[in-house]
């Protein structure tokens, strides 16, 4: 399924993202996947809320920079290659990964989910089914 992906841009010091955390934790904001990388000066944190207008609203209010961006929930089995299965059909297609990242936690099925981003979205979940 295509979700909303917020990148937000956090200063690169202790409690940056445990402020933002706790903010989208006390709108009862459920994180479906994130990740954080830093540079020198700037945190990336790229966020997928269950909501994706209640994360806008309050990155918005909270007046956090912040892009938006579509990506590609993708479902994984929880066995060895699941991945490797994944990755392999989208190569074969002919189409780039441009990033991949897990979820936070299963979603109720036991399933692990991967936060993809590629050229034409559509195409791939097509493709995945």
């Amino acid at each position: 399924m295509i979700k909303k992906q917020f990148t937000v841009y956090l200063e690169n010091k202790p409690g940056a993202l445990a402020a933002v955390a706790r903010r989208l934790a006390a709108r009862k904001i459920n994180l479906i996947g994130i990740s954080a990388a830093v540079t020198a000066d700037v945190g990336l944190v790229q966020i997928v809320a269950a909501s994706a207008t209640a994360a806008r609203r309050e990155l918005k209010a909270a007046r956090l920079s912040f892009t938006e961006q579509d990506v590609l929930l993708v479902r994984l089995a929880n066995r060895p290659g699941a991945l490797a299965d994944v990755a392999t059909r989208i190569a074969k297609a002919g189409i780039n990964i441009n990033y991949i990242y897990a979820t936070a936690g299963d979603r109720g099925d036991g399933a692990s989910y991967a936060v993809l981003s590629a050229p034409d979205l559509k195409r791939v979940q097509a493709l995945l089914g």
